[in-house]
């Protein structure tokens, strides 16, 4: 008890001394402000350590995730592979449907039908988690278009915002299986296997000879030719695929149901300027003169 009241009358004591010394108060205000000031760094390094706000925690939410990932071209056992293969299974059918009836017929038939699972059309991204400057970049337009989806960015077919991500740095319990250090990676495992099943030639093929935007918006070749050769060392990050099997996607003068319009990254001076960009993208089945994506589009 003794030490208590001793305690207690030291505090007393110096909470007296610095009432009555007037000129040690405007020094506590100063050095807590400093104190707050010098402890913000470390708060907000704190903060940025979640993941909160940023690109990767952003597309984390959309994640199909590479875990499990094997070299066999015929096991599709991650969620990556498995919505790859639907996608490829309904891309390249070498117009064996006469019309979308038979096309949508079958699917609804088939077992690995996207629409159920996946939607009609719907935005896939390959992103990366860390030290991706464009990803970050890309993040305010998708997030932009997203929060205004049906509002003030509204798709001309009414359809909701739908979007599914692929992280080409994610680590897989399995990779230290590999000797190969290009083995070691899942998503270049991913690549290999998808090459091999001729999804990306497929797809790249299309794209830049079929989509209108690679001539209407002067897009080099380069980031297509790596996307179609599935380049594990020069794949761009981000690429924005635009997978649609709508009817309108199937009607198109080059018919393209499955994997329709490709970005590699988002060009913009601000985020609106950005979902501008994917809303354009979203509604290429539009006779649009003004959209780049557009079968009508005019310089």
């Amino acid at each position: 008890m003794n030490i208590l009241k001793a305690i207690g009358g030291f505090f007393t004591k110096l909470w007296r001394w610095i009432k009555e010394t007037a000129w040690v108060q405007p020094l506590l205000i100063v050095g807590a402000i400093f104190a707050v000031i010098f402890s913000i760094p470390k708060i907000t390094g704190w903060v940025e350590s979640w993941g909160l706000g940023s690109a990767s925690r952003y597309f984390a939410e959309y994640q199909l995730t590479l875990e499990g990932e094997n070299e066999n071209i015929d096991e599709f056992n991650t969620k990556a592979d498995e919505i790859t293969k639907a996608i490829n299974d309904w891309s390249n059918f070498d117009d064996q449907y006469d019309d979308y009836a038979s096309y949508s017929a079958a699917m609804n038939a088939s077992e690995d039908n996207p629409i159920a699972k996946y939607g009609e059309k719907f935005f896939l991204v390959y992103v990366q988690g860390d030290n991706c400057a464009n990803c970050d970049a890309v993040k305010p337009g998708f997030e932009t278009l997203q929060n205004n989806w049906k509002g003030s960015y509204a798709p001309s077919d009414g359809r909701d915002f739908k979007m599914y991500t692929i992280f080409a740095d994610e680590s897989s319990t399995n990779d230290d299986d590999y000797d190969l250090e290009v083995d070691q990676k899942a998503f270049n495992r991913y690549l290999n296997k998808f090459s091999d099943n001729d999804f990306f030639s497929e797809a790249g093929g299309r794209l830049m000879d079929e989509a209108p935007y690679k001539i209407n918006a002067s897009v080099g070749e380069a980031d297509y030719e790596n996307f179609t050769n599935a380049d594990t060392t020069n794949f761009s990050v981000p690429t924005v695929l635009l997978v649609d099997f709508s009817e309108e996607a199937f009607n198109l003068r080059n018919s393209r149901p499955g994997v329709s319009e490709v970005l590699f990254g988002v060009t913009g001076n601000d985020k609106n300027a950005k979902a501008d960009l994917l809303l354009d993208m979203w509604n290429h089945t539009d006779a649009d003169s003004t959209n780049a994506f557009s079968d009508d589009y005019v310089r």
